[in-house]
């Protein structure tokens, strides 16, 4: 192995001064001839305490003021056994010559690394922490993608893994099980903490079906997150030694209380048993457990009941201020553009900052339309934009270009030298985060109000729904799978009607105004009433305001009903009636008819107040109009 070691490597501190070879390692400050650890704001810290000490100057501007040349990082591999000094050399050099598309680590994650791998005295990354090490485990997430990184480029470089070999192991590199995700998604699956064999290698089956099937990065990790709750509860009610004939319905029963004792949403819950549901399907399906009891399986009843989730549309008092030039300017690019997208297509936030610098389309009347690719749904969809933002997406994707000219993203990341890289989502909306800070975001009350990138696609798809627009055309816009999807917006659409019968005059048979209650709960249920109420007992003059429960004591003589209420959208036919009704007392009036008349009475009497206040409330609108 010494042989491969360059000189830059082979010393017992590695200086990292080179730009161009560290970059693969860790990201590092933009600031050119800069090989430090990246910090945050594109910076690493020394220049981030420049740049403050400057007043916080554009990133353009810091460029050309930011002082003497920073000291290279360094790695300190004294005390270490020479093997394992060597082994990790070795492993460094071919991380920093490999393919950028390689995940990196945090260089602080390897010095976490190194001090861990000295207090452990360990002698040899290969064979004392292989990557199935349960002890590894205990150190930290950032750590154990340090050591994997490390361990499996050595492992590469002697003895290159096929997916037979990986199959056999407890921990599975992604990579080498043929899965082809976006860069950063090659991780690790572990399966060692699953104590019976059967169901380990049943589990192991399932998740290389799943690989080969196309199943995206997070479903996987979803998928055996589900597998290893399975697992404890299956060892929780029949043992480590448990076999495949003991996994029975109570052994389910253990489970669904074992996801409900880890305090998991409903919708999580759901999650965990719609992929063992699947894992189950799949055992049967393919016979890969014939002994597998039939009571072994999820019922639809076993699901917990999800409530139906408040709107997240954000109140157009806040969008008023993100939509704010002023405080858009205080955005800086890719962002700004990124947020306009967010805004104005409704796109997921992953989906945003991996739009490709080629992304605008146009139809044969040169109407400008977007493509992009749903992570999600794994497809492409197309759509339609405006002509401002095509125009922004175009001066972007030249600005790029100026830079970068064989860049493939519209957003590429601050550490990519070739544009074939975008932002990290993840880093992305710490942007976004900060910038609502900045420009002081607040609710109406004046309290700081903090946003999510989904908030605004709840957003663009109630502005829709609430603009009329069908929800068919709502679902292909959001390029949803299902109607049940868009549905979450769709259901708004039952509050803007209700405005709307909150603003119009409702009017008794004595004449007066019913103004809606104040409450928003006694509103809602107003207007459920109402809804009914016009279904199933609509009259030619008005509406009855009586519960459906209760029996109606007045027959046909609405006019003389205490729950009789109308609007001004039958001032016509209180005319024709009124006309009628005195008709009526003429004629009975002269053939004595008493009780005729008496009754007919009080009915003209009523429409005589409705017409007036109808009548009296229109003059009074005009005058106002006027």
């Amino acid at each position: 192995m010494r042989v491969a070691l360059s000189p830059r490597f082979d010393a017992a501190v590695i200086v990292l001064d080179d730009p161009d070879l560290t970059a693969n390692l860790y990201p590092i400050c933009s600031i050119d001839g800069c090989a430090r650890f990246l910090s945050t704001r594109q910076l690493c810290q020394t220049h981030l305490g420049r740049w403050k000490k400057l007043g916080h100057p554009t990133l353009d501007e810091f460029r050309t003021m930011s002082g003497p040349k920073t000291n290279p990082e360094k790695i300190d591999l004294t005390g270490l056994p020479e093997k394992l000094r060597v082994e990790l050399a070795l492993s460094l050099q071919l991380l920093a010559s490999s393919p950028r598309s390689r995940r990196r680590f945090r260089l602080q994650d390897l010095r976490d690394l190194i001090k861990f791998l000295r207090h452990r005295e360990t002698g040899s990354l290969l064979t004392d922490l292989p990557l199935e090490s349960t002890e590894i485990q205990k150190g930290s997430k950032e750590m154990r993608r340090a050591h994997a990184a490390l361990h499996t480029a050595l492992e590469h470089f002697l003895e290159p893994p096929d997916a037979s070999s990986e199959f056999e192991r407890d921990a599975w590199r992604l990579e080498v099980m043929g899965f082809r995700g976006r860069t950063g998604q090659q991780g690790i699956l572990r399966f060692g903490t699953i104590p019976q064999p059967w169901l380990k290698l049943l589990a192991k089956r399932f998740i290389r079906w799943r690989i080969s099937t196309g199943t995206s990065y997070s479903q996987l990790n979803r998928d055996m997150t589900a597998l290893h709750r399975l697992a404890d509860a299956f060892t929780e009610h029949a043992g480590a030694k448990g076999t495949v004939q003991d996994f029975t319905r109570e052994s389910i029963e253990v489970y669904l209380n074992l996801l409900l004792r880890l305090r998991l949403s409903p919708a999580s819950r759901s999650y965990s048993l719609s992929s063992t549901a699947l894992f189950l399907r799949a055992v049967r399906e393919n016979n890969w457990q014939p002994d597998l009891p039939p009571s072994a399986a999820i019922r639809s009843s076993d699901h917990p009941r999800r409530t139906a989730a408040l709107p997240r549309a954000l109140p157009e008092f806040i969008m008023a201020q993100i939509e704010d030039p002023k405080a858009l300017a205080q955005l800086e690019q890719p962002h700004r553009l990124m947020m306009q997208i967010l805004t104005r297509t409704g796109l997921r936030l992953s989906d945003t900052y991996r739009l490709e610098i080629d992304c605008l389309l146009s139809d044969h009347q040169n109407a400008p339309y977007m493509r992009y690719f749903n992570h999600k749904m794994s497809r492409e969809a197309t759509l339609p934009i405006d002509d401002e933002l095509a125009a922004a997406i175009t001066e972007q994707a030249k600005a790029v270009q100026a830079v970068l000219p064989d860049a493939r993203y519209l957003a590429p990341g601050p550490t990519s030298t070739t544009g074939d890289r975008p932002w990290n989502p993840g880093t992305a909306a710490g942007h976004i985060q900060t910038w609502q800070r900045t420009i002081g975001l607040h609710d109406e009350q004046g309290r700081p109000f903090r946003f999510t990138a989904h908030q605004l696609r709840h957003t663009y798809a109630t502005r829709l729904i609430n603009a009329d627009v069908p929800q068919e055309v709502v679902r292909r816009l959001l390029d949803h799978q299902s109607h049940e999807m868009t549905a979450r917006y769709a259901r708004l659409k039952d509050e803007t009607v209700r405005r709307h019968w909150e603003q119009a005059r409702k009017i008794t048979i004595h004449g007066e105004i019913v103004n809606p209650a104040e409450d928003a709960a006694i509103n809602d249920a107003a207007w459920m009433k109402e809804n009914l109420g016009r279904v199933t007992m609509a009259l030619p003059n008005g509406y009855c305001g009586l519960p459906l429960q209760q029996a109606c004591p007045h027959a046909n003589a609405c006019l003389t009903c205490p729950v009789f209420v109308t609007t001004p959208d039958f001032l016509t036919e209180h005319l024709d009636h009124l006309r009628s009704t005195k008709r009526l007392i003429a004629q009975a009036e002269s053939a004595g008819q008493t009780r005729v008349v008496e009754m007919n009475s009080q009915v003209a009497a009523n429409l005589q107040n409705i017409i007036d206040t109808i009548q009296s409330t229109g003059e009074r609108n005009n005058i106002d109009e006027n």
